[in-house]
């Protein structure tokens, strides 16, 4: 339908026959895939055939919808939308409170999540004067979706009221679109639970239907509720063939890659792979309510920091950083607040780490987000280490594991244990050994060979054999389960910074694996070792 309506904007030659379908193009883009030719050819009837009042204010609401999910950006969108307003207001107050709605939608590109705030309740001010059923399904999902990010506790009950039957299509599509994002907003907010109940009622509601747009947002979620919940067995793959499959929807694409680029990191401990999808979901995202870029942010930074570089990963966190200041969405904080107070305590910018974690105790104090709780606790935890307060630090993120714990988010309850342990390297030695073996084996579990491999580093840099050595003789012209490893790295063409990167070894150590590696294989190259990992090292 998008690419019919398209073709008779271009082609029809009346100014008023455009300006009708140029609103049929925008409502039907908003819940399908619409590129750059659609919002082309939209803006070309507002800019150039002077539609009436009513229809310029309802092309401009369907519009930023559209730049808003998919071609567009956060202040692109809201901006549209803040245009439309006034004409609506006028000629149609029923769609100016679906524009309002739209308006109190928040996102870390956008606005201070005051002046959303200030939307939603005018928004509320119109509710009685809306009678039209799509209208009101429509801003009862917008709404209950404003209220789930921001953390606000009327949510739950916005949510529910999203369960009367549907008594059309657009109705019910509206309906999905509300569960999906609540979905994606639930997760974050530390509701993994409610998330997944959400998207079963939106799978259930598109029964009927097809929306290519919310059946792509409910993709997406469930690769999220997935990392979180440490189901990470095939999760590369499955974020993958979804980036893949919604490759011209940004936000989407985005979405998949982060996840992509989080398992390349810690599952398949490909750091120069995890890096090129964390930059390029950063760069793609459209209108980023809080994961992508906090995500992708803090990700970057962990790696930084594992390879020594405090600066680097400082730097990695302060753009998000800043952008949270702007927006006063600290919310959104709990997935780079604690690796950020990390690299700032470990850049010597403990000054800032301590105004950071106090902004972000103020923005969620009156939050219904028990993510961002852990989050803080983990992040006052970190903050007592960088000082050299390790007691607390311990207790502080004791308490963060089981915070996370009862989240059912494994990895970052792991990360607050192996926090732990290395805290306790300096003084309670046998506990702290004990903590950081258990803490690999979480990790092992979960399949973060990244992380088992920086647990076994630091156990190493403190004297603790982490593993039975058998030594070089007791594997004879066989490749060692590391060589293995480095072998299979050195065939994808790797250099040995990366695979020191991604296996947590220092270049030296990766230098004499390879010259091990092609002693035992008798090559005298590095092209050479292909096939390794099937068959050299049994």
């Amino acid at each position: 339908a998008t690419r019919m309506y398209t073709r008779a904007v271009e082609e029809d030659p009346r100014a008023g026959g455009r300006v009708r379908t140029a609103a049929k193009l925008a409502r039907t883009a908003q819940l399908a895939r619409a590129g750059e030719p659609v919002v082309e050819a939209v803006r070309r009837v507002l800019d150039e055939d002077d539609p009436p009042p009513r229809l310029r204010g309802e092309i401009r609401l369907h519009l930023s919808v559209v730049l808003r999910n998919q071609s567009g950006g956060a202040l692109d969108s809201l901006n549209e939308v803040a245009l439309a307003i006034p004409d609506l207001e006028v000629s149609d107050p029923q769609t100016a409170a679906r524009a309002m709605v739209v308006a109190a939608i928040p996102s870390i590109k956008g606005w201070p999540i005051t002046r959303h705030q200030a939307w939603l309740e005018r928004a509320e001010a119109f509710a009685d004067r809306v009678t039209d059923p799509v209208a009101r399904a429509a801003i009862a999902a917008n709404r209950a979706t404003a209220l789930m990010l921001l953390g606000d506790t009327r949510a739950w009950a916005a949510a529910d009221a999203l369960r009367g039957p549907a008594r059309s299509a657009m109705e019910a599509a509206h309906f999905a679109r509300g569960w999906t994002n609540l979905a994606h907003a639930a997760v974050a907010l530390g509701y993994a639970d409610r998330a997944r109940s959400y998207l079963d009622r939106a799978a259930a509601g598109l029964a009927d239907s097809s929306s290519p747009y919310v059946e792509g947002l409910g993709e997406t979620a469930r690769l999220v509720i997935d990392w979180h919940a440490g189901r990470w067995e095939g999760l590369h793959e499955d974020a993958d063939a979804t980036a893949r499959h919604y490759r011209e929807i940004p936000d989407l694409t985005a979405e998949a890659t982060l996840v992509r680029g989080l398992t390349a990191l810690h599952v398949l401990g490909d750091v120069p792979r995890a890096r090129r999808d964390l930059a390029e979901a950063a760069g793609t995202t459209r209108y980023d309510t809080g994961v992508i870029l906090t995500a992708s942010a803090a990700a970057l930074a962990r790696v930084h920091l594992e390879a020594d570089r405090p600066g680097q990963a400082a730097e990695a966190v302060d753009d998000v950083l800043r952008k949270l200041e702007r927006t006063g969405g600290w919310v959104w904080g709990g997935e780079i607040v604690p690796t950020a107070v990390e690299a700032l305590g470990a850049a010597g910018q403990t000054g800032r780490a301590h105004r950071l974690v106090a902004d972000f105790a103020a923005g969620t104090e009156d939050r219904d987000a028990p993510a961002a709780r852990a989050a803080l606790t983990a992040a006052r935890a970190l903050l007592a280490e960088a000082e050299g307060r390790c007691a607390e630090a311990g207790e502080l993120l004791a308490e963060a594991e089981r915070q996370w714990r009862r989240l059912s988010r494994p990895f970052d309850a792991a990360r607050a244990a192996e926090a732990r342990g290395r805290c306790l390297l300096g003084g309670a030695r046998e506990e702290a050994v004990d903590t950081l073996h258990r803490v690999v084996g979480l990790y092992q579990a979960l399949g973060a060979r990244w992380d088992v491999a920086r647990c076994h580093r630091l156990l190493r840099r403190h004297d603790v054999v982490t593993t039975h050595r058998r030594g070089r003789l007791g594997y004879g012209d066989r490749l060692s389960p590391r060589e293995q490893e480095v072998a299979r790295l050195v065939a994808q063409g790797r250099a040995n910074r990366d695979i020191a990167e991604s296996l947590v070894l220092s270049p030296r150590t990766v230098e004499h694996h390879v010259a091990s590696i092609m002693r035992k294989l008798n090559v005298a190259s590095r092209t050479a070792i292909t096939g390794v990992r099937a068959g050299a090292g049994e």
